[in-house]
């Protein structure tokens, strides 16, 4: 298999995995997706069963959404940038907010191939989490060296989605 096909069945496998942990556990998911556009809540919304668990995601990839939408400060996306780790714990606590949920998750990152910089490389992606027990975020880079450059955009996108449902299933 090939690493996409790899990456595939695994987002499908987890995605699964956290829609049953959630119905198990009777709690709720939100998403606020920048650089994926929407891919973790089509990967939870592919389970069946996942309309008792999901009932918001937004794609917030222009700043001004992160604000209007998230709350997130301009001062903060002025000091830090869209993509830090203070955006993105920022994002994922709006969204729990915006929806009632018990975990909100949240991603901001360059899939590239262009907006990378020295500081802030292609493949720098954040992974917010928001809990009762609070919010945090962490670096989940993603080094495509390895992947032909066409591809490298949907591979970073890819290994985000993973990465955010990997953290939320170990939230739950």
């Amino acid at each position: 298999m090939d690493n996409f096909t790899d990456l595939r069945l695994a987002i499908d496998k987890t995605a699964k995995d956290v829609v049953q942990l959630l119905v198990k556990e009777n709690k709720k998911l939100s998403t606020a997706e920048s650089c994926t556009g929407g891919l973790i809540s089509a990967a939870v919304t592919a389970v069946s069963g996942s309309s008792s668990v999901f009932d918001l995601g937004i794609c917030t990839y222009a700043n001004s959404a992160k604000e209007k939408y998230l709350g997130v400060p301009a001062q903060v996306l002025k000091e830090h940038g869209a993509v830090s780790e203070t955006t993105a714990r920022l994002m994922a606590a709006g969204i729990r907010a915006a929806a009632a949920s018990d975990i909100g998750v949240s991603v901001t990152g360059i899939a590239g191939p262009t907006g990378g910089t020295p500081d802030k490389p292609v493949g720098t992606v954040y992974v917010g989490i928001s809990t009762a027990d609070g919010d945090y975020a962490f670096l989940a880079y993603t080094d495509a060296s390895e992947i032909p450059e066409q591809n490298r955009r949907e591979y970073i996108r890819l290994k985000t989605v993973l990465a955010a449902l990997n953290a939320v299933k170990d939230k739950i």
